[in-house]
């Protein structure tokens, strides 16, 4: 429940937070979502719906493939370091992370660059 999805794909060096950004902004975000680059550790890139629920994305190389990281986010750090207990994560997940993650799939099985 917890742990980040990932989506492997043949290497992609040319796949980078820049390259990724407008992808995103284009197809998925489209005026509804807003999508940014972050310093955070473990992300590259977030998809923010609202200070509670987003998505961090973290682009990875090796030798043999390029791996897409994501997973649930509170952007605000306000609510990352006050509210996070283990009641209002259950509700955030069920209600709102679940299905922007869901939907998030769904845009990387529609999309060529995101293709295994």
């Amino acid at each position: 429940m917890w742990s980040r999805a990932k989506r492997v794909m043949p290497r992609r060096p040319d796949l980078t937070p820049e390259t990724l950004l407008p992808v995103l902004q284009q197809g998925f975000a489209a005026g509804r979502y807003q999508v940014y680059p972050t310093k955070l550790l473990g992300a590259d890139l977030v998809i923010k719906k609202s200070a509670w629920t987003g998505i961090a994305l973290k682009i990875k190389h090796t030798d043999q493939n390029t791996v897409l990281r994501y997973g649930p986010f509170s952007p605000s750090a306000g609510v990352r370091m006050l509210m996070m207990g283990l009641i209002p994560l259950l509700i955030i997940y069920g209600k709102s992370w679940k299905p922007m993650m869901t939907e998030f799939r769904e845009f990387l099985d529609r999309t060529p660059q995101f293709q295994k």
